[in-house]
């Protein structure tokens, strides 16, 4: 039987000092406008920035379940959920279980109703522990309840009924929305670029309205500086198949009011010049200028075939040069949007979990769970 978090508070066999702080803080993480606003102003000051992770024993605990798991199941590196209920004399496994986005099933939610039904079916000990795994941090916002607040919720609930401590274990940071968030999305190489060129964010915003770039928010514009620090990057592990083709599309685009056979040896060249230039893609990390100094070297020395007439070739090595700028700074303003969403991602989930910890410490422990190197290369 399952009850309401206020019931199992007031009616359990355990008892939640300072229930009302506990709601409200809960109530704020329920509120994803508000809480996206909190989390800014802490990535802003680059706060909460650590990894929270459970102590060294649970820790271990995880690796074992997760050894065992894996052995058993095979390795898995999408979202997947698994559990475990620890007794005195024995080891419940259940898992792993996948999310069914057609019918808005988190593993979460499985792994809950389970939780619930295994602990409803027995005499429960108090020294039974229920350790919960997932791929990725529970999601803190969707349609409906998010699962790290369901998850929450629930372990208050076994705590207060059963007397049972839970952990939760995960290897990602998911955030709000995870991958799909989209507080980032319109971040383009331009505003990227005045960022940079701009000491603060007032002469940036001036530089920004003379270039009718839309201005970024002084919290976005701190993020991305930060970011700039390092801005370097290598090109290879962002650029892979037909990605690579589809970047000099507009080279062949120069050929089609050619006739056909000469169409045909112009656009042979146009391939040998894409294949050719893959050397391009460095595996050390490079700044943008490095990157587009490279490619303008590339087309300029670049021997094409004598079959190609001069204003042929140069208007290939234009193009190509077009071509590359485009790539480069689209591929450097995509990092810096992935980047954005990771760094805000693990902000969300610690800054959750700092939040909360001083009410459920007695009966939770949530943190991102860190493997050894070998069990690292399984999930990856």
């Amino acid at each position: 039987m399952s009850c309401t978090p206020e019931a199992c508070v007031n009616g359990g066999r355990k008892t939640l000092s300072d229930t009302g702080s506990f709601f409200e803080q809960m109530s704020a993480w329920a509120d994803t406008q508000y809480s996206v606003k909190k989390v800014l102003k802490h990535l802003k000051f680059r706060q909460a920035n650590d990894d929270i992770s459970p102590n060294e024993s649970v820790n271990k605990k995880f690796m074992e379940f997760h050894r065992d798991i894996t052995e058993e199941c095979g390795a898995e590196d999408k979202q997947h959920s698994w559990a475990v209920i620890e007794k005195q004399e024995e080891i419940v496994m259940y898992g792993p279980y996948y999310p069914n986005y057609n019918s808005g099933e988190h593993s979460e939610d499985i792994i809950i109703k389970q939780t619930q039904e295994l602990l409803e079916s027995e005499s429960v000990s108090e020294e039974w522990k229920v350790y919960v795994f997932t791929m990725n941090s529970p999601c803190l916002a969707r349609n409906t309840n998010a699962c790290m607040l369901n998850l929450v919720y629930k372990a208050l609930e076994w705590w207060s009924v059963y007397g049972v401590k839970t952990h939760i274990g995960y290897l990602k940071c998911w955030g709000f929305k995870g991958t799909k968030e989209n507080l980032f999305k319109d971040i383009t190489y331009s505003q990227v670029d005045c960022v940079d060129q701009s000491e603060d964010h007032k002469s940036y915003v001036k530089a920004a309205e003379k270039t009718e770039i839309n201005p970024l928010c002084e919290i976005v514009f701190t993020a991305v500086k930060h970011l700039l620090r390092s801005a370097s990057f290598a090109l290879i592990n962002i650029v892979q198949g037909q990605d690579w083709k589809g970047c000099f599309k507009n080279l062949h685009g120069i050929f089609e009011s050619l006739a056909e056979e000469e169409k045909e040896i112009c656009t042979r060249e146009a391939n040998t010049v894409i294949e050719a230039a893959q050397v391009l893609l460095s595996e050390t990390s490079e700044s943008v200028e490095e990157y587009l100094e490279r490619g303008r070297a590339f087309a300029l020395d670049y021997a094409f075939s004598s079959q190609l007439s001069d204003a042929i070739q140069d208007r290939m090595r234009l193009t190509f040069q077009h071509c590359w700028k485009e790539m480069v700074q689209g591929k450097y303003a995509e990092l810096i949007r992935e980047k954005l969403t990771e760094d805000f991602n693990q902000c969300t989930v610690r800054l959750f979990i700092r939040d909360i910890a001083k009410f459920t410490k007695e009966y939770l422990e949530i943190g991102r769970i860190e493997f050894s190197e070998e069990a690292s290369q399984v999930v990856r």
